[in-house]
């Protein structure tokens, strides 16, 4: 009874709660609290149509923005702006970054000239005046890279902002931190308040190769993962000393300043000690200003600079680029000084790092980039060189970032939210191996024209699509080491399959010979197709075997009075009982496949006989034998 008291309690406080009006008040406390999910929800709850007032579009733009959403939130900037032209300056520079990043380019164009116009001496707005036109154009910077899941990520929670610890290690941030954690820290987790995820927390992990992909991780031991948002990890040479980012709040000193004590987006560096194999003595570095954000720290190759992402004083834009020189094996450091105009601008510059090559890869939203983050390049060597964007698949129209590579071993890693969350992305060099071929008709040798030829990778993924020309040839390019399948389908012509292996950047000539369909032949009262094969253990219907069914069904649509009984068989591998079943499995799937494309379910019986009758009839059999055996026969109960 105690129960049924319970749950109606909650019905009814679930349904008050439903029926509770929209408050702006709440609304805006929410937001005053940096609780952007349910500042958004409730200024949602608050729109009427038409006559919603301009500043409930205003707020929830400004929500829609926070939390990344940029389709929704370049909808409210427009909506309170063609409202009220009058609005923030800010406002318009938000609109054009929303809209380009959903690769509205030249509506963000239109914006960005407003906002130059309102704010002529902002310089984000003389930055755009001077590379207006620098918006991206399709095919205008392809991509020189590839681009691949890591498998590290999680499917929930955010993975993002590496760096390489040791040649073969790598350290990562993750809000992942209840999968290590015991019940009471899972109860008292410290969030992020705008989306209300876990604190993020620092992580490692070891690559087994180039090309193998990352699954294995563990959190950082030691009092380097505490109740605070971590950001980006950077390991001294010595390997005994780590520099991350952490909030600001976690210096206790810092916590008198208002903005510090906001626990929202205000971090600071700090290092810790490797004691054992726990990571001790967290301390803020030396030159860091209580009220000013850093980030993102990186060592050089040579060990003699900490590079960071900063605007304390003396920075041109949100965000600039510094080092600072690192003296006594990295417990003390010089004077901090800025990257410059060559590099900094008045937008974000972020996550530097630098190849043993000297090359200064860096993340910046400046104007003229694909939206959002994108990922430069500048070569250090040469003083008169400027930064290049890396161009499409690097970058997209949303935030790709956090530039990784090994230049010896030649691949690296960054991080994007491409696909709606933050993951992390291996990157190797764009290899591609040129594939040509020529199809041939079996009886006449001269070339078919017309022929629909698809590549596909082993996951399915679609790699071209081509036709052949007048001549029958057809040519496209593939990955280099790289297996693939290619399909050749024509109307008239049987199906055919064919598996290869792109070579290191080598041409591969293909030559490739179909034989025309023809109608079934009815011998020994059964309708006689090529073997309706099956793989090893498995029910479905393979593509080779779709083809020949459907010369069956184009049969019996000819011949409307048939009726058929289907009888599977499948290897001797195995239990009888279990083939028994197995091919019984098989034999109901092939008449679901008739019956599918329209043949009548009464024109149609099946039954399975397990390995009792073999085609081939063998004491070890072949896996060419076996694949024989799994087959469909077609007997016809009536003509």
């Amino acid at each position: 009874m105690k129960k049924v008291i319970v749950v109606l309690f909650l019905v009814m406080a679930i349904a008050a709660q439903g029926k509770r009006k929209p408050s702006l008040k709440k609304a805006d406390k929410y937001f005053a609290k940096m609780e952007y999910v349910k500042a958004k929800d409730e200024y949602t709850r608050l729109l009427r149509g038409r006559h919603t007032p301009n500043y409930v579009n205003q707020q929830l733009a400004l929500c829609h923005d926070q939390l990344g959403l940029s389709v929704q939130a370049a909808q409210f900037y427009t909506k309170a702006l063609e409202e009220d032209p009058s609005l923030s300056v800010a406002f318009y520079y938000r609109l054009a970054y929303n809209l380009s990043k959903n690769g509205r380019y030249e509506s963000a164009v239109s914006a960005m000239h407003k906002f130059a116009q309102k704010a002529d001496d902002d310089p984000r707005a003389l930055y755009f005046l001077k590379h207006a036109d620098d918006y991206p154009r399709i095919g205008m910077n392809p991509s020189t890279h590839y681009i691949e899941e890591a498998g590290i990520n999680d499917v929930y929670y955010a993975d993002h902002s590496l760096s390489w610890s040791t040649t073969d290690t790598l350290l990562f941030v993750s809000n992942r931190t209840k999968y290590n954690q015991k019940w009471v820290r899972k109860l008292f987790e410290a969030k992020e308040k705008g989306s209300k995820m876990p604190n993020t927390a620092l992580y490692q992990t070891t690559l087994k190769s180039k090309d193998e992909p990352v699954y294995e991780h563990s959190l950082l031991s030691g009092r380097i993962n505490r109740r605070f948002m971590d950001g980006q990890a950077v390991m001294h040479p010595s390997n005994k000393l780590i520099y991350f980012a952490s909030e600001s709040y976690r210096h206790r000193k810092f916590r008198k300043n208002k903005d510090v004590k906001k626990r929202q987006g205000m971090m600071s560096l700090f290092w810790a000690e490797r004691k054992g194999k726990k990571w001790k003595k967290i301390a803020v570095l030396p030159f860091v200003q209580v009220g000013y954000t850093y980030v993102n720290p990186f060592v050089s190759p040579e060990g003699d600079y900490l590079y960071f992402a900063s605007n304390q004083p003396g920075s041109i834009g949100e965000l600039d680029l510094w080092r600072v020189p690192i003296l006594e094996e990295g417990k003390a450091f010089g004077e901090p000084e800025n990257l410059g105009e060559r590099i900094n601008t008045g937008y974000k510059e972020d996550y530097p790092f630098i190849t043993e090559d000297q090359m200064l890869y860096f993340t910046s939203d400046r104007w003229g980039g694909y939206g959002g983050l994108d990922i430069y390049a500048l070569d250090l060597k040469d003083k008169h060189a400027v930064p290049q964007n890396l161009g499409e698949g690097i970058n997209t129209p949303k935030d790709d970032f956090n530039w990784v590579y090994n230049s010896k071993r030649d691949f690296g890693f960054l991080s994007s939210n491409r696909i709606g969350r933050q993951d992390i992305y291996r990157v190797k060099p764009l290899c591609e191996a040129e594939v040509k071929g020529v199809v041939i008709d079996a009886d006449t040798q001269e070339t078919v024209t017309g022929v629909a030829v698809v590549f596909v990778d082993r996951s399915r993924q679609t790699l071209g699509q081509v036709e052949t020309d007048g001549m029958g040839q057809f040519a496209t390019t593939i990955s280099c080491n790289k297996a693939y399948t290619v399909k050749f389908e024509k109307e008239g012509y049987f199906y055919k399959e064919e598996e290869y292996s792109s070579g290191q950047g080598k041409e591969q000539l293909l030559t490739i010979v179909l034989r025309k369909q023809v109608r079934p032949e009815i011998k020994d009262n059964k309708v006689i197709l090529n073997d309706i094969p099956f793989d090893f253990d498995q029910v479905t219907i393979t593509t080779v075997g779709q083809r020949e069914l459907d010369r069956l069904v184009s049969f019996m649509q000819e011949n409307k009075t048939m009726r058929i009984l289907i009888v599977s068989h499948t290897d001797r591998v195995g239990k009888e009982t279990y083939n028994q079943k197995l091919s019984e499995a098989r034999a109901h799937v092939t008449a679901q496949y008739l019956v599918d494309r329209g043949i009548s379910s009464d024109r149609i019986e099946a039954k399975g006989v397990g390995s009792k009758e073999p085609k081939v009839k063998c004491d070890s059999c072949s896996p060419a034998d076996d694949q024989q055996n799994r087959r469909s026969e077609f007997h016809i109960l009536h003509p």
